[in-house]
């Protein structure tokens, strides 16, 4: 038999994110998922709830540092992953889904969930992914959105999360005591039908 074709995607597996210092907020290689861990978890320095390596945002974004952790609000971990769940490597153009686990306060009614995407981590500009959400619960809680995933290969996502309805500044930041702002750095491998030129390798960061 003939040699065998090259395949055009490549399978990594779920990974598995760690804190990039450069960056300010954890990163995950090349995969099918990207899951933050326990990076993320809690929210500035709450009592008994201190976010690692706080504030994990790619600019100047703060976390509040008022109430206490699973009293009061928080983000608490951020997975994307590929909507239809194939197991290739996030690559430019895919579907992909971001979720947030979070910790809404009282009956969640008065906490609001943000999502964004960047194209590019280093120089972050940020564009809304779907609607605002509404906790749709107290205490632990999943809110999703899927969306395309743009050219570029270190890419990212926020997750925004308010008490009361904030509205947030140019950067998608919100400044309340209560309010968490959480980033995720995706790494993307090159559409070869836009970028038929450019690198499969990861970039250095």
């Amino acid at each position: 038999s003939g040699p065998s074709s090259v395949p055009s995607f490549f399978q990594s597996g779920p990974q598995m994110a760690s804190y990039n210092a450069p960056l300010g907020a954890p990163k995950c290689s090349f995969g099918s998922t990207c899951d933050s861990g326990v990076t993320l978890n809690g929210r500035g320095t709450i009592t008994n709830g201190n976010e690692p390596n706080r504030p994990n945002t790619l600019n100047s974004c703060t976390d509040g540092n008022s109430g206490s952790y699973h009293g009061d609000e928080s983000i608490d971990k951020i997975v994307v992953s590929q909507a239809s769940g194939n197991l290739n490597d996030f690559t430019e153009g895919d579907v992909v889904t971001i979720s947030a686990t979070v910790w809404c306060w009282s009956t969640g009614a008065a906490n609001f969930i943000d999502f964004y995407y960047a194209s590019d981590a280093s120089n972050p500009e940020w564009t809304q992914i779907g609607d605002r959400q509404t906790c749709p619960g107290g205490g632990q809680q999943t809110v999703s959105a899927p969306y395309t995933l743009p050219e570029g290969s270190i890419q990212a996502v926020r997750a925004n999360m308010m008490y009361l309805s904030s509205n947030p500044s140019a950067a998608s930041c919100t400044s309340g005591g209560f309010d968490d702002t959480d980033d995720l750095v995706i790494t993307v491998r090159p559409n070869r039908t836009i970028n038929p030129s450019k690198p499969s390798s990861e970039p250095s960061l």
